[in-house]
């Protein structure tokens, strides 16, 4: 009997119908992985889970997808504070927008973003690109072991 692999998946975004799609591609996969998803619907909400006092209990995602375009703080600047912690910058992020203009993309690896995937039009290429993102991250590479 295979065991199932249980990864800790913060998905940052603040659409919430297209969080709503993310979150069921993802619950959708479970053959040999089970995605816990964690949710922040803006970018003030990501850091705080990552960095408030108040979450220090909580486990740290073992991957992140992250909206570029976000209120209140920018997926650029919650990148940015990610690759800049001394514990948090091993944890994978995955840029996912519906921007595919150059200068985002830029930025986005210039701040060190493991990948940017723009955001695709339907539901059929969404399970694509979640099962790809599963496939590599589980079958070809080795994701960090996430400490506090």
């Amino acid at each position: 009997m295979s065991s199932i692999r249980i990864i800790r998946l913060l998905v940052v975004e603040d659409s919430p119908g297209y969080l709503h799609l993310v979150s069921n591609a993802f619950s959708e996969r479970g053959e040999k992985v089970r995605w816990e998803l964690m949710v922040a619907k803006d970018g003030e909400e990501a850091l705080a889970l990552l960095f408030d006092e108040e979450n220090k209990d909580l486990p740290l995602p073992d991957l992140i997808l992250l909206d570029w375009n976000l209120p209140k703080v920018t997926g650029s600047e919650v990148l940015r504070q990610i690759k800049q912690d001394r514990k948090l910058r091993r944890i994978p992020v995955l840029v996912f927008s519906t921007s595919d203009a150059d200068a985002d993309v830029h930025a986005a690896y210039d701040y060190h973003a493991n990948g940017y995937i723009t955001k695709p039009g339907n539901t059929d290429a969404l399970a694509n690109i979640v099962e790809t993102i599963e496939r590599f991250w589980t079958a070809v590479a080795e994701l960090p072991k996430a400490t506090r």
